[in-house]
């Protein structure tokens, strides 16, 4: 009976290349971009603007639908407001991987304190508030099976010619099965909140000072 040994060097240049393959999967993958032509980073903090500013302000944080906590994810209503900045992670990444990149899975938190005295990261609601559901931050009251409530991603959005407008997008299930995310009124007319509707919200990421 013949047996096959295999070389050392075999095994270590197998190992190069399963390593080398895996980096570059990640690396080929476009980063998102800010409004000054530089890369996403998971160290730094962005402004969520919209595209257009006549259609108002930045992403922050307010009460609504009755209730004082949680906080929904809303927009400034004044194209001159920044709202609150962001710092945006890759889900379940590896440390070392600070590029944000299109089309994968994200987590997104405010870099800001609130009178709710609770986590600021973004989640999508499985109550269904006026036919819809927002995006409002804090405790996931009740976490579905998959857990992927505050899973987000970054898409191109490819309706103009401007190359660095993108939009939101709620990832949650099994990741296949991704939603929209635009603005939209409350019942009453009031404050425009983010959440699973058309149209979607056209934005662009602003780099927030790194002290706020």
């Amino acid at each position: 009976m013949s047996s096959h040994r295999v070389h050392p060097l075999h095994l270590l240049f197998l190992s190069i290349l399963v390593i080398s393959t895996l980096s570059c999967s990640s690396a080929d993958i476009s980063p998102v971009y800010d409004t000054d032509g530089h890369e996403l980073r998971a160290d730094a903090n962005y402004y969520v603007l919209p595209a257009n500013r006549a259609h108002g302000g930045g992403l922050t944080m307010a009460p609504g639908h009755g209730r004082r906590c949680p906080l929904f994810v809303a927009q400034e209503p004044s194209g001159h407001g920044d709202g609150f900045p962001v710092r945006i992670t890759p889900h379940g990444g590896a440390p070392s991987d600070q590029i944000i990149r299109l089309s994968t899975d994200v987590r997104i938190h405010f870099r800001a304190y609130t009178t709710c005295v609770q986590s600021t990261e973004w989640h999508i609601d499985s109550e269904l508030l006026f036919g819809r559901r927002h995006v409002i931050t804090g405790p996931i009251r009740e976490p579905s099976p998959s857990g992927r409530e505050n899973v987000f991603r970054i898409k191109k959005y490819i309706g103009s010619s401007e190359a660095r407008e993108y939009k939101l997008m709620s990832c949650g299930g099994d990741g296949n099965s991704c939603q929209d995310l635009g603005v939209f009124r409350d019942g009453k007319g009031g404050a425009w909140f983010l959440g699973a509707t058309e149209p979607y919200h056209v934005v662009v990421f602003k780099k927030a000072p790194s002290t706020v």
